[in-house]
């Protein structure tokens, strides 16, 4: 958890951010994520720019490990700072990753899409770090995970760590707002089950 999320281009919030972040990776063939995100997507994070507002940008979803092909994509808020791999870019480049929803399977199977209710949109709270690759630089994201509430405890063990609309910039910039946060309650979820 959370393994995969939900981006839907008919809110007009997420066609914004994708509309400017595709805008801004003209001849960089990368390829922007939406519907169905999986690790390794490229993604929409919202972070701060040079005049320090925050802005839409990409990364890609999820933390190259030491051993090849080993790939983290979640950090508990628990522990975020008692990890080696985790503990700079949490205290210093955190972000947020705008949602429409993200999914879990219960013990049948079943695909299940927790959202908001009637805001279409969330935010995941998470950091990035700049990685050296053979063919240069990649931003690499991981999203926040902590105990689950009532709405998703029934399911699963963990949920995202949702940040509110209201505390985004705060939980950038504020590295004490940002460890406090991390105990703070979870809004309750709708959950609809999905095709597979």
């Amino acid at each position: 958890m959370c393994g995969r999320y939900f981006f839907d281009l008919s809110s007009n919030e997420l066609r914004s951010y994708y509309d400017h972040v595709v805008l801004n990776t003209t001849g960089k063939h990368i390829r922007v994520g939406f519907n169905e995100i999986f690790p390794t997507n490229y993604i929409v994070t919202l972070g701060l720019n040079q005049d320090s507002r925050v802005v839409p940008g990409i990364t890609q979803w999820g933390f190259q490990g030491f051993k090849p092909g080993q790939l983290m994509i979640n950090a508990r808020s628990e522990t975020v700072e008692e990890k080696k791999t985790f503990s700079k870019a949490f205290r210093e480049t955190r972000c947020v990753i705008p949602v429409s929803g993200f999914y879990e399977w219960d013990s049948e199977k079943r695909k299940l899409l927790f959202t908001a209710g009637d805001n279409d949109v969330f935010y995941l709270g998470g950091f990035y770090r700049v990685h050296k690759t053979g063919a240069g630089f990649e931003t690499e994201s991981i999203i926040m995970t902590t105990k689950p509430n009532d709405s998703v405890s029934p399911i699963h063990d963990r949920m995202p760590l949702i940040i509110q609309r209201d505390h985004i910039k705060d939980w950038i910039t504020d590295l004490d707002f940002a460890r406090n946060y991390l105990t703070a309650d979870m809004p309750e979820l709708t959950r609809t089950e999905v095709a597979k």
